[in-house]
């Protein structure tokens, strides 16, 4: 998979759905939607799971603990900025770690409906 600076236009639309996932509403009715655009794009599974793992939850995690988190939508100029601005660092800085298994939760909603969607589009 490209880096992430490099591949901006096709991630784009992957990073904003998946961050309609971290909203402080319930997540469970962004599930269906998320995976739609996800399996829409050009991205193998694993792929799409290393998008949601380390690009858009590491940026994304602190709503789901925030008091009064964001729950309207994430800007996506400044989702798109914080996203490459933490690809720049260097991998053993970008600490992945935190609150990973709500990640690891919604890839596992995520994943079988992805590959639903794609076995139905042939």
């Amino acid at each position: 998979m490209k880096p992430a600076a490099g591949d901006v236009e096709a991630r784009a639309a992957v990073w904003l759905a998946y961050s309609r996932l971290y909203l402080d509403t319930d997540y469970r009715r962004e599930v269906h939607a998320a995976a739609r655009d996800a399996a829409a794009s050009a991205y193998t599974e694993a792929e799409l799971r290393a998008i949601l793992l380390h690009e858009v939850h590491p940026i994304l995690r602190s709503n789901l603990v925030a008091t009064a988190g964001v729950w309207d939508g994430f800007d996506p100029a400044w989702l798109r900025a914080a996203i490459l601005r933490r690809s720049r660092r260097p991998r053993w800085l970008r600490l992945d770690g935190c609150l990973r298994r709500q990640a690891e939760h919604l890839w596992r909603l995520l994943a079988p409906r992805i590959r639903r969607l794609r076995a139905a589009a042939g």
